[in-house]
């Protein structure tokens, strides 16, 4: 994993209140915005939510006969959190970036 510059650094347990998430190095799971949910998934946040995600992503095939991948329409995650409500992030808006090469079919791997 890649650390990122400039904090947060890492996602934490959603009702945590520890120095780090205080000081805004890192972000608890409750508060964690749909961008950070993106650096999360690729990697360049940690993961120390100790919580698994569902992640639920839309696919749609052109049907006028051209050749081509599908493309991803909308990615939604879901945390079902075992002592409180489940999270839910719309990551659609994030598909421009990062998380949007993890769907790409033509993306190269740059590790």
């Amino acid at each position: 994993m890649s650390r990122p510059k400039k904090p947060p650094y890492a996602v934490d347990p959603h009702n945590c209140g520890c120095t780090e998430c205080i000081l805004g190095d890192y972000v608890s799971l409750r508060e964690a915005t749909d961008r950070q949910i993106a650096l999360l998934l690729t990697g360049q946040l940690g993961n120390n939510t100790g919580t698994e995600f569902r992640i639920t992503v839309q696919w749609s095939l052109s049907g006028d006969f051209r050749p081509g991948p599908p493309t991803v329409e909308s990615v939604l995650v879901t945390a079902d959190l075992w002592d409180g409500p489940t999270l839910t992030w719309d990551l659609t808006s994030q598909l421009d970036g990062p998380l949007g090469r993890m769907f790409d079919p033509s993306a190269t791997d740059d590790r």
